[in-house]
């Protein structure tokens, strides 16, 4: 086998939805698929999970625990195949500080649309480093083709609030553990 597929979730504080976003993913794949996160700003690091992102993930039988936020750093960037953002805020940051990112970071969202897109036979046979580095250059090719759609930061609402971002975590992220995984 490969090296894991490094996915790196990226938020504000990586405290709410990027913890959320790699939660998810990380229990729709594999061990072949390395998921971890950080926030643009360095203001909540080391704290824990905000509890209702927390409770979502328990919630949906994702584990919800061990999680301490990060700053994002270029190691983190660097280490990683493939950059889920929240928003175009969170892209513009990473274009403008680390631009050869770029063509490996998407809107988690939007990036979600395109896989669900997909054909599958598009994507070679493999494990998920195959997969999800193909995975990512065919998105970058048709990235201008779908819509920017951001994800509500969803810090000091209620739980209903967390709901809806964690529904919209799932629509968008189970097509790309698919897409990353291969046929069943």
């Amino acid at each position: 086998m490969t090296a894991p597929f490094a996915v790196l979730h990226v938020c504000t504080g990586n405290i709410c939805r990027s913890p959320m976003s790699e939660r998810i993913l990380d229990g729709l794949t594999g061990d072949d698929v390395l998921n971890h996160g950080a926030g643009i700003s360095a203001f909540h690091e080391g704290e824990n999970m905000q509890p209702n992102s927390v409770g979502e993930l328990r919630a949906r039988g994702y584990d919800g625990e061990g999680h301490h936020a990060r700053h994002l750093t270029r190691a983190h960037v660097e280490s990683s195949d493939l950059l889920l953002v929240a928003t175009t805020g969170h892209l513009e940051y990473v274009a403008e500080r680390f631009p050869e990112a770029l063509p490996k970071t998407f809107l988690v969202r939007t990036l979600g649309r395109i896989a669900a897109d997909l054909d599958p036979a598009v994507l070679p046979d493999g494990d998920a480093a195959v997969r999800g580095k193909a995975l990512v250059a065919l998105a970058y090719e048709r990235r201008g083709d779908y819509e920017d759609v951001d994800l509500a930061d969803p810090w000091g609402m209620g739980q209903t609030v967390y709901a809806r971002i964690a529904d919209q975590l799932e629509d968008a992220l189970k097509p790309v553990a698919t897409a990353l995984e291969g046929p069943s």
